[in-house]
């Protein structure tokens, strides 16, 4: 095959994957969520078959700090993995981590300052 069609279907075919891989993942997070509130119904209707009170768990979405510590620095260390990646091979490129980075440690930070705060009571009385 000539390189010339080679290069020409490259740079059709690649942006074309990566569009289908994005509306994929879109796809799948979709589906997941759909039958996470269809489970959530089904789960209602049942306790309310029952007559029983609906527990407030059920409708918590807050997830837990842990997960969100957990995302922060998976974030956090991808962006220092990715400056590191690109920085070893010499390129301006290194900045793509600059964006995970900058993300991970907003979330670090919001995560921090969620931590509920000692009370001055408490605090008094020990000293």
């Amino acid at each position: 095959m000539d390189p010339a069609v080679i290069h020409s279907l490259t740079g059709v075919l690649v942006p074309l994957f990566g569009m289908v891989f994005v509306i994929g993942v879109v796809v799948v997070v979709m589906e997941y969520r759909h039958r996470r509130n269809r489970q959530l119904h089904e789960t209602i209707a049942r306790f309310a078959e029952k007559g029983l009170p609906l527990p407030n768990e059920l409708f918590s979405t807050e997830s837990a700090p842990k997960s969100r510590l957990f995302g922060a620095l998976t974030l956090t260390g991808l962006g220092v993995g990715l400056m590191v990646l690109f920085g070893a091979q010499g390129g301006d490129e290194w900045g793509i981590g600059a964006v995970p980075l900058a993300v991970g440690l907003a979330q670090l930070l919001a995560w921090k300052l969620e931590q509920p705060k000692p009370d001055a009571k408490n605090s008094n009385a020990d000293k």
